[in-house]
């Protein structure tokens, strides 16, 4: 809204200067060389002094340079003036040119930085744009990621994931149902945030049918990241070149190191699938196979950690029984 307002103001700008001109006497094609010079002018001016917050070095290298062409074109004007009396528009075009090729060529003699440093748009580190998926937001976790801060840059929620939301939340499956309400909860939730801003992205892909291939072309047009929790998605969008943020993977590294020859101590829930294993499991979910303690199932125990094995799926450790905890 505030950049139409201020296209607006600008293109009101040319045409109250173009009147201004003409009323002063110039023709037509005068007034709006002028009209033009003024307003490219002004938003040279807001864009690299009032946006960027250029210093008073920068801006005193470049209005000396800017005098300094001034000076040079009416010179080179008057000293051709023949030449000059002859092509009516050629002195226009020196006045327009010369003058900011030497306020250009002082910054950049004279700055700190190139020029090519100091017009490029300013962006925060790694505050890249994350589209969030259905998936995401179903788990629930990406709420508190970004509620404590760890997620930097707009959150986007695209308007075709609340619409698969809604589909699962009008769902006969309860449990179905009881999924859908939940990824709306936490969609809720995240536009409470102040920070980081939420958006609820409206444009759709309708030539494509399939809700994670828009995320994918979506995260492509914004070059954002993608945050889900859904393995084949991952690893299609890994594929596609799009950088992806799963949630597991994150929950996963945040898991306490384990190191073989450790002690541990788990609640036997189940057997294992080799013969007379026990499986308890850690607080953080993570899978202890114990060897020769199945008949221990229902007890509590303490294991001496023999191997480690990182899955897709997480982290399984395997131990053997050391006694058995009272």
């Amino acid at each position: 809204m505030i950049t139409k307002i201020i296209g607006g103001f600008f293109l009101f700008l040319i045409f109250v200067t173009i009147v201004i001109f003409k009323n002063y006497g110039f023709t037509l094609t005068q007034s709006l060389i002028l009209g033009i010079f003024i307003t490219a002018a002004s938003f040279l001016f807001y864009q690299f002094v009032l946006r960027r917050k250029l210093s008073v070095k920068v801006i005193l290298l470049f209005f000396a340079g800017f005098y300094l062409g001034l000076y040079l074109a009416k010179g080179i004007t008057l000293s051709l003036f023949p030449i000059f009396s002859s092509f009516a528009y050629l002195q226009d075009i020196l006045f327009l040119t010369l003058p900011y090729l030497f306020a250009f060529l002082a910054v950049e003699l004279g700055a700190d930085k190139p020029i090519s440093q100091l017009l490029k748009e300013e962006s925060p580190l790694y505050c890249t744009a994350k589209v969030v998926d259905t998936s995401a937001l179903i788990d629930g976790r990406v709420y508190e990621i970004a509620k404590i801060g760890f997620i930097e840059g707009k959150i986007i929620i695209p308007r075709f994931v609340l619409e698969e939301l809604q589909l699962l939340a009008d769902s006969t499956d309860p449990t179905v149902r009881t999924k859908g309400k939940k990824g709306l909860e936490i969609v809720s939730q995240l536009k409470t945030l102040e920070k980081p801003p939420v958006e609820i992205y409206e444009r759709d892909f309708p030539w494509i049918k399939d809700v994670d291939a828009k995320l994918v072309e979506l995260s492509k047009r914004l070059n954002a990241k993608l945050i889900t929790t859904d393995y084949n998605l991952n690893r299609v969008a890994t594929i596609k070149g799009v950088e992806i943020l799963n949630i597991n993977d994150l929950a996963n590294a945040l898991k306490p190191v384990v190191a073989v020859g450790e002690e541990l101590v788990v609640f036997l829930v189940k057997e294992g699938k080799e013969k007379n294993q026990g499986v308890g499991y850690l607080e953080d979910g993570t899978m202890v196979v114990v060897d020769n303690a199945k008949h221990l199932i229902g007890h509590k125990v303490k294991v001496l950690v023999n191997n480690i094995l990182q899955t897709s799926a997480g982290k399984i450790i395997f131990g053997r029984l050391k006694e058995v905890v009272k």
